[in-house]
């Protein structure tokens, strides 16, 4: 085989390995496509809970500033109800008392407390006997502070857990004792319960040291943390906002935080939503992604698997068809080059035979013009069709060697293609005439000419023009071989010959190119 049919057979076979690494880059493309798609939906679902927690804690921050304020206005109230005389104040007072507190939330307890911490008046009964001077928010009152707001605690009657917002009783500059609202951890719950964050999700208010006042769920015992990524990190810098918690100090479980701090009081508000609850849709979606996609995958790696065996069958073939086509190739040359082998040696008989000269020249010459086209099929490979330029220029040339004397030969050729049927002809009609010119045209003269035109008009008809510099030569009016081979190859082309004589000799003979291929298609 030769290097181009190897390079064609080459990329023929290489077809199926194309489809694979094209699918594969397919097959890539649609994971990478698949993949931004899922992580797009994921951050989608971890925004939305970003935003969901920071609004909760806004509107968790909006009721305790409320709680707060009614809390802190009772407390004010139950000040001024006492008098100017909280030593002296009777029995008698605690009906002031309650008027003053009015009606605070469910669970709510308030109660007085004198310089010693015992208790003077409660909500509650029941709570003879009650002293909290060991209370911190009870110390810190006595130390000065106006109003303190406690960590999560144990209320000692009910064993209930509480924080407390307390006000100190102070007359003319002097700690007189304190007043005290004990708000039960567990108002947290509704705050849980309504905003639906999901089953592990968390509600709580700590304090600006980082106690904790209260949370849902409850804890055992109050915790610090102070130490946190929102301490340390988050509120320094922003009053709201969200940030995701590696790890609770509480329970330990990783969630999506929201922040809020409450306004006018030291406290800040926090919900948490567990990260794995707010990926719930996130992985649902996931999984019935995957449980589409992937069979869909499956099909497609099958269609593949499919397409690729196709191709090696049809690469299969097509090497198949490219091996017989090279056969018929060799054949097809093998059988010019055999044709214009035996043609050479009918030649070499001719020449051989006790003939004159000059017709064993003749006879030499119109075999080598069949020769030559022979020779052009199989050296160049054009079976069908053959460059007719090449060839014209060579018979030429042929002829031109065979004769002695100054000539100037001018070829002026379009590159036409014709078939072996009607190139032969031609050649021969080229040869009959071009010999003629140089055994009359030239014979006795030394600045002969010779001219040889091939072209093509619009109309699809081929001319062939040879035209010398000699006397007049009328070829109709010979019975010479040579003219009778020249009407009969001109006859086989289907065209005509016109000769114009004057001063030169132009012979012209024109055909149908269509005509001529479509014959040799026919054939």
């Amino acid at each position: 085989m030769n290097t181009n049919l190897m390079r064609r057979l080459d990329g023929r076979l290489s077809t199926p390995f194309a489809a694979v690494w094209l699918t594969m880059v397919m097959l890539a493309a649609l994971v990478v496509l698949a993949s931004l798609m899922i992580w797009q939906n994921y951050k989608s679902v971890l925004s939305a809970a970003d935003e969901r927690a920071a609004s909760s804690a806004q509107v968790v921050a909006a009721h305790i500033e409320w709680m707060m304020e009614a809390s802190d206005q009772a407390l004010r109230r139950i000040d001024a109800a006492i008098g100017h005389d909280p030593v002296g104040s009777s029995l008698n007072t605690v009906a002031d008392i309650r008027a003053a507190v009015g009606d605070l939330p469910e669970g709510f307890q308030y109660s007085v407390y004198d310089e010693t911490g015992r208790l003077t008046y409660s909500s509650v009964p029941e709570a003879v006997g009650i002293e909290v001077s060991d209370r911190d928010y009870f110390q810190q009152l006595r130390q000065g502070q106006p109003i303190v707001i406690s960590p999560q605690l144990e209320e000692r009657l009910s064993g209930e857990q509480v924080f407390v917002v307390a006000r100190a009783i102070s007359r003319g500059g002097r700690f007189h004792g304190a007043a005290s609202i004990a708000v039960p951890t567990r108002t947290m719950d509704e705050f849980w319960s309504l905003l639906e964050l999901g089953s592990r999700s968390t509600v709580a208010v700590i304090r600006a040291d980082g106690w904790v006042a209260a949370r849902h769920p409850q804890l055992p015992e109050t915790i610090n943390i102070s130490g946190t990524p929102l301490f340390a990190d988050h509120l320094p810098t922003s009053a709201g906002g969200f940030y995701h918690n590696a790890s609770s100090a509480a329970d330990g479980l990783s969630r999506i935080i929201g922040y809020r701090s409450v306004e006018h009081w030291p406290l800040v508000v926090t919900t948490g939503i567990a990260t794995d609850e707010a990926l719930q849709s996130f992985w649902a979606n996931l999984r019935n992604g995957l449980l589409i996609g992937i069979p869909l995958m499956g099909l497609l790696v099958l269609g593949m698997i499919w397409i690729l065996r196709l191709l090696e069958a049809d690469a299969e073939r097509r090497t198949a068809l490219e091996q017989a086509l090279e056969k018929n190739t060799f054949l097809m040359r093998e059988i010019h080059h055999r044709v214009k082998n035996n043609m050479q040696a009918v030649s070499s008989l001719v020449r051989l035979q006790p003939l004159p000269k000059d017709l064993k020249d003749d006879m030499a010459r119109r075999i080598s013009a069949m020769t030559a086209v022979h020779e052009q099929i199989y050296g160049n490979d054009q079976f069908e069709k053959m460059e007719v330029a090449p060839y014209v220029e060579r018979l030429v040339r042929e002829v031109a060697e065979g004769f002695s004397g100054d000539v100037s030969i001018e070829l002026h050729l379009a590159p036409l293609r014709l078939g072996a049927d009607h190139s032969m002809p031609l050649g021969l009609i080229i040869n009959e005439v071009v010999t003629n010119a140089f055994k009359h045209a030239f014979a006795s003269r030394k600045d002969g000419m010779l001219r040889v035109e091939l072209s093509m008009d619009d109309a699809k008809i081929a001319h062939l023009v040879i035209e010398d510099n000699g006397p007049g030569y009328q070829v109709g009016e010979s019975r010479g071989m040579g003219t009778k081979l020249i009407n009969g190859f001109v006859a086989q082309l289907g065209g005509t010959l016109e000769v114009i004589t004057g001063s030169s000799t132009k012979v012209i003979v024109s055909f149908p190119l269509e005509q001529a291929q479509m014959t040799m298609q026919a054939i």
